[in-house]
């Protein structure tokens, strides 16, 4: 197999690429370049004869270097993270995957929905000492309410354990928010290569 007239156009292209991801380890970038580089040869060499246009359309369907590096950092970004416990640093990454589509979007909203409701629960904790006969547990006819301001409506159940209730139900929806996005991270970015 012949593929002496498509090396210089493939060697072009991960030139560019190799430039576009300069800023990345340097083992971790060539481990990269080399898998995409043999997937690349072995395509070319199913065809019986490659020409100059086989070379085109087989670079052409993995895409513009551009495009592959902004993937691969996308993909170790969300590989990282999906192994992370902090709130603000998985809140970071979904943002950056909001832009890329609207799996992220999701997630995202998941994740801020999940963490505000996590800080109510400590914003009601520290306001109780402050407020103590407007925050608790309300419970009327209007439902069930946590807040109550300027006056108190209802009957107020478990005054003295609402602190420690709210702290514990703050930290239960941190960690299951940060829990649940690690989980849709790691299936969803694995739906994506399945595309």
């Amino acid at each position: 197999m012949n593929l002496t007239h498509c090396i210089p156009m493939v060697d072009t292209y991960f030139a560019q690429l190799n430039s576009k991801l300069s800023d990345l380890p340097v083992e971790r970038r060539q481990d990269f370049l080399r898998e995409l580089r043999a997937h690349v040869l072995d395509r070319l060499e199913q065809v019986t004869a490659p020409s100059v246009d086989d070379c085109r359309s087989v670079l052409k369907a993995l895409g513009t270097p551009d495009e592959i590096a902004r993937q691969y950092r996308m993909e170790m970004i969300l590989r990282t993270s999906s192994w992370r416990l902090s709130p603000f640093k998985v809140l970071r990454t979904t943002l950056r995957w909001t832009v890329a589509g609207v799996q992220g979007y999701l997630v995202f909203v998941v994740a801020l929905i999940g963490y505000i409701l996590s800080a109510s629960f400590y914003i009601c904790a520290l306001l109780k000492p402050f407020f103590p006969k407007n925050v608790g547990f309300f419970v009327s006819d209007a439902g069930i309410n946590f807040a109550q301001f300027p006056v108190q409506y209802g009957q107020e159940y478990l005054p003295n354990y609402f602190i420690p209730i709210c702290i514990v139900m703050g930290y239960l929806a941190t960690f299951g928010t940060t829990l649940l996005i690690r989980f849709l991270v790691r299936h969803l970015s694995q739906l994506r290569k399945k595309i």
